[in-house]
């Protein structure tokens, strides 16, 4: 896309410059407009790639605000994207691999566990999943009340807040949503069934658990979804 290799250039020149450089001198190097230079500064501010410093200036007036690399470190979102790849050539076969992988994550999470607690299945697996997205950096709000759906006798839903890889969830949501999907499956205990949906609101996603009151089917029976 042109815009990142505009982007990709205004981060050349950050690097090449001795010392920090201005929105209007980078402008003047690009041929970009200053504030579609401002756009690229600010975005690899935020990527942790530049890191924003005062210019003094010659003679009065408020100092200048120069842009300065940071120092060099993994780009652990480029190797997000490669591993998200490795999963396979379609977003089909990635889903379900990444889908696999929360499960297996799962079983780590709950190996020697036990569960002789007096609290009920959908009670345990409930807590289980709030504690395991809490370590994830989620921030897990139980509602006050779900909503019973037909064939369910009890219901629970955590909202998950402010997931930690958004930006590489909405980019590859085959992945990151599945893994999270497998791993809610996991968590579930026997009779109770998850599913999972993503992105409800820009920095929300919902998991929803519930006892059936017939037959049960699989955990995880609910579609993750993709963004």
């Amino acid at each position: 896309m042109a815009a990142d290799r505009q982007r990709d250039r205004v981060l050349e020149l950050v690097r090449a410059h001795q010392g920090p450089i201005d929105a209007q001198e980078l402008a003047r190097a690009t041929g970009l407009h200053v504030t579609t230079v401002r756009f690229h500064v600010d975005a690899l501010c935020e990527s942790g790639l530049v890191q924003r410093v005062r210019m003094a200036r010659s003679g009065v007036g408020r100092p200048r605000t120069g842009y300065e690399p940071t120092a060099q470190r993994v780009d652990y979102r480029a190797l997000a994207e490669v591993l998200a790849l490795e999963l396979g050539a379609t977003p089909t076969v990635r889903s379900g691999r990444a889908r696999q992988a929360g499960r297996r994550w799962a079983a780590r999470l709950t190996r020697g566990e036990s569960v002789d607690d007096g609290a009920s299945a959908l009670d345990r697996s409930t807590a289980a999943v709030a504690e395991a997205f809490a370590a994830m950096g989620f921030v897990p709000v139980p509602r006050d009340e779900a909503e019973t759906g037909a064939g369910e006798s009890e219901a629970r839903e955590l909202e998950l807040c402010a997931c930690p890889i958004r930006g590489f969830a909405r980019e590859h949501p085959e992945v990151a949503c599945q893994v999270h999907a497998g791993l809610l499956e996991g968590l579930a205990q026997e009779g109770v069934q998850v599913a999972l949906s993503p992105f409800v609101e820009p920095e929300l996603c919902v998991a929803r658990l519930a006892v059936r009151s017939g037959p049960a089917e699989p955990a995880g029976a609910g579609d993750a979804g993709h963004d």
